[in-house]
């Protein structure tokens, strides 16, 4: 039968080093074991700690221009990168000498206290060559401006299907914020909505910006803990494929059909979901058990040869015992696809 996306792709590109989180998680839990050895000083939970990053530009394709900022237990680096709008690996272009790298983490800590984006502006500024030489391939674009009504974008799908962007908070849990697409014609989300990406909170909220290039979205985020205790900065961006966003909803949408058994509705979905993204695996499969419940066998193999291509293993998993699959199995070519040596019992 068909199957639903657990998690549409999203969400965490280039997260804020890894070690760093790791630290702030050790700070926040204190040492609850005596027998494993401390892996930072302790002095080090009461001093500022600063992970920052910044949008300078986009290439044509969507790849970001990024800065990075760490700074923690009086250490500072700084970085300029590329992120990957496909979602590869990021590159970095140049690290900054030391002492610009505390030039900058000393005015981020000055100010640190302001729910704003601070790293660009900074870099831009005392750090200027590295970003100037990539300026021909990522020009510097201002975000784009929300809604009138609050933190919305409103844009047009692969099909002028009219989608709503939009950030939210989590209601219950850890604090995050969650970008999420709707669509809805008149901009109003219905509370049928994707998630694209997740960003956790563990202060203040900084004032977010979102940036949208050729079918992907960029959001720069995070939040502040200042006050009593040492400044705990955590600004990051996170990297939201719109076209997937897209392709979910659709197939949200014929998973409803199917369920109601309306399969010419399903199949029309999955079709429109394979035309925002045809290499969404969920949509792939989805559509293939529709053609097979139709008796298009030669569709529905096709369809799963394309499914395999992009994630065999998940294929495999949920076609060897589908229901839906179950004429096709007999086929030799359909059981390959499957991993399948001999029929499941009972067929």
């Amino acid at each position: 039968m068909p199957v639903s996306v657990v998690a549409p792709v999203h969400a965490s590109h280039h997260a804020l080093c890894a070690s760093l989180c790791l630290l702030l998680l050790a700070m926040h839990s204190g040492c609850s074991d005596a027998r494993v050895r401390p892996t930072f000083p302790v002095a080090a939970a009461q001093q500022p700690v600063i992970a920052e990053q910044a949008l300078l530009g986009l290439s044509d394709s969507g790849d970001a221009l990024a800065a990075e900022l760490l700074f923690a237990e009086g250490n500072a680096h700084l970085s300029l990168l590329v992120l990957d709008a496909a979602g590869g690996p990021s590159r970095t272009l140049s690290v900054a000498p030391d002492e610009i790298a505390r030039a900058v983490a000393a005015q981020i800590e000055a100010q640190g206290s302001r729910l704003a984006p601070l790293l660009g502006t900074l870099v831009v500024s005392l750090w200027p060559a590295p970003v100037a030489a990539a300026r021909d391939s990522y020009p510097s674009l201002p975000p784009n401006p929300p809604a009138s009504e609050g933190l919305r974008w409103t844009l047009r799908g692969v099909g002028a299907l009219p989608l709503n962007l939009r950030l939210s908070s989590t209601a219950s849990g850890p604090a995050s914020l969650l970008l999420l697409l709707s669509g809805s014609p008149d901009g109003v989300s219905d509370g049928d909505e994707a998630q694209l990406a997740e960003l956790p909170l563990s202060g203040a909220q900084v004032e977010p910006q979102l940036w949208m290039q050729s079918g992907i979205a960029w959001l720069l985020a995070g939040s502040v803990r200042a006050g009593r205790g040492p400044l705990h900065r955590m600004v990051g961006l996170r990297r939201a494929s719109l076209t997937r966003g897209e392709a979910v909803l659709h197939n949200q949408h014929g998973l409803a059909d199917y369920g109601a058994g309306e399969l010419t509705s399903a199949k029309r979905e999955f079709e429109r979901a394979l035309e925002a993204d045809p290499r969404f695996v969920d949509a792939l499969y989805n559509a293939a058990s529709v053609a097979a419940l139709e008796s298009r066998a030669d569709d529905a193999v096709a369809l799963l040869r394309r499914a395999a291509e992009e994630d065999r293993r998940r294929v495999q998993v949920l076609g060897r015992n589908d229901t839906d699959l179950r004429g096709l199995r007999q086929r030799p070519d359909v059981r390959e696809i499957l991993g399948l040596a001999r029929l499941p019992p009972g067929e």
